[in-house]
């Protein structure tokens, strides 16, 4: 069996040991010498059993008052109480019925859990045997046996050196035993410090098998229970975070939700004004294609006007030939006049009568020549004012073109506006739609939230629990 160093705590548990061992050897002393007190009085050898008896005693109690619990007082109680075997032995005159003292102390010092009080006790015995057999074999008075015998003193050396060499082996497995109920108890108690569990056993050294075990598991599970706190604590820090991420997105959802609701009554309005818009601009579009075909209409009749003051100024170009046609025959007559009244005045009398009608043709023709002149006048102004007026109708034929043109292009540009605003009305609907679903979801998000803060409180309560736990182990000593 393998043996270890002993640590400092089960040296203090086999001191320990060691005082109680020498307590039980110096009461097995104290009852052997009341033994030998008995056994000579019944032998005849009181005087020897006393002398003998309390020179051993004395020895032992100084031994166990002195050096109680040391090596030293450990071999001085074994010797005496070997001694006093021997004198039980050496008063009963041999007797082999004495001989079990030599097995039942050597199976009380097992007490010891030590083998060198055994060795002792059997090294002790095996020359007593020897020694007072040769003695007794030369008849000096002392006694081993009944009778001298070597062969029989060997045979009992025999037994003594199996049982110690059997007790050897239990006192090695009793005092490692021993060790490892010392080192087991220290670490225990270290452990179940305080009320609390303490997991820092790296300073305590350990040598049993078993203690070696149990602090290398202690150790294993303090690494364990650090790395655990460490997730606990980031656990409870993660689940503080998440609860507050939670409440604000709560809120967040919340204003969302009603920033959707508003939204959504907004796109309402906006839909039934776009709607209405559209509706207005289906009718422009009826007042537009009205207002085109107007337009189209009145270009018509400005075109006829058109042609028309063409014909009138053509017309007022003939009427300027024909009035100065007629001027011209107006002039003749002037011309005339002046002749036919010197022919009159030459005939005297008879031209009397010819003269006033070539002065009345005169005047006539003077008149004639007046009113053609301001027929010429008036003709001319009418030509003038039929050249404006042509040139203004031209000009509102114009204008007329540019406003069929632009009626045109009005009633294009409103029957765009009027397919973009059926296009707007529809998009806005399907937004109307978006918005609503949207709203829907928003509104079940807002749920989940409140769900996930309710777990990540409940998470974070746990984790405070398992915080708690943890806290029940100690990992570091202060």
């Amino acid at each position: 069996m393998t043996l270890h160093s002993p640590s400092s705590g089960s040296r203090r548990g086999l001191a320990a040991i060691a005082r109680t061992g020498d307590l039980v050897m110096l009461l097995t002393a104290v009852g052997s010498a009341l033994a030998a007190c008995i056994i000579g009085q019944a032998y005849a050898d009181l005087g020897l059993a006393l002398a003998a008896g309390g020179l051993l005693l004395a020895a032992a109690g100084a031994a166990f008052a002195l050096a109680r619990g040391t090596a030293s007082s450990a071999a001085v109680l074994t010797t005496c109480n070997v001694g006093l075997v021997a004198l039980h032995i050496q008063l009963g005159r041999g007797t082999i019925e004495f001989h079990f003292g030599v097995f039942v102390l050597l199976g009380l010092m097992l007490v010891y859990r030590d083998w060198r009080p055994l060795v002792l006790a059997a090294g002790l015995f095996a020359v007593h045997h020897v020694v007072f057999d040769r003695l007794q074999a030369l008849d000096t008075g002392v006694f081993c046996t009944p009778r001298a015998d070597f062969l029989k003193t060997l045979m009992h050396a025999v037994y003594v050196i199996a049982q110690t060499s059997v007790e050897v082996y239990l006192a090695a497995m009793l005092r490692s035993a021993a060790v490892e109920a010392c080192e087991l108890g220290d670490i225990i108690r270290r452990v179940d410090a305080d009320g609390r569990l303490c997991l820092d056993v790296a300073d305590m050294r350990a040598s049993a098998p078993t203690a070696v075990l149990l602090k290398g598991m202690l150790q294993r599970i303090g690494t364990a229970i650090a790395a655990v706190k460490q997730s606990a604590d980031s656990v409870e820090v993660a689940t503080a975070e998440i609860a507050t991420g939670n409440m604000n997105l709560s809120q967040r959802t919340e204003e969302q939700a009603s920033n959707l609701q508003q939204t959504a009554a907004a796109m309402e309005q906006i839909s039934g004004t776009v709607r209405a818009t559209a509706s207005t601009a289906q009718s422009a579009e009826l007042v537009a294609v009205a207002a085109s075909a107007a337009a189209d209409s009145g270009g018509r009749v400005v075109h006829d006007i058109i042609a028309t003051m063409a014909d009138i100024s053509q017309s007022s170009k003939q009427m300027s030939e024909i009035i100065r046609v007629i001027d011209a025959i107006a002039f003749q007559p002037n011309i005339l006049a002046p002749n036919a009244a010197d022919e009159a005045a030459r005939a005297g009398e008879q031209g009397r009568g010819f003269a006033v009608v070539a002065a009345e043709v005169r005047s006539l023709s003077q008149r004639s020549t007046h009113a053609a002149r301001e027929i010429r006048v008036l003709i001319s102004g009418s030509a003038q004012r039929v050249d404006a007026g042509t040139v203004l109708v031209g000009e509102a034929g114009t204008g007329i073109r540019d406003i069929v043109d632009q009626a045109q292009r009005v009633r294009q540009l409103i029957g765009e506006i009027s397919m973009a605003t059926s296009q707007q009305t529809e998009g806005i609907g399907q937004i109307s739609n978006a918005v609503a679903q949207l709203d829907t979801v928003t509104q079940e998000n807002a749920a989940l939230v409140e769900e996930a803060a309710a777990a990540s409180d409940n998470l974070r309560h746990q984790a405070a629990m398992l915080t708690g736990v943890v806290g029940q182990f100690v990992l570091e000593r202060a």
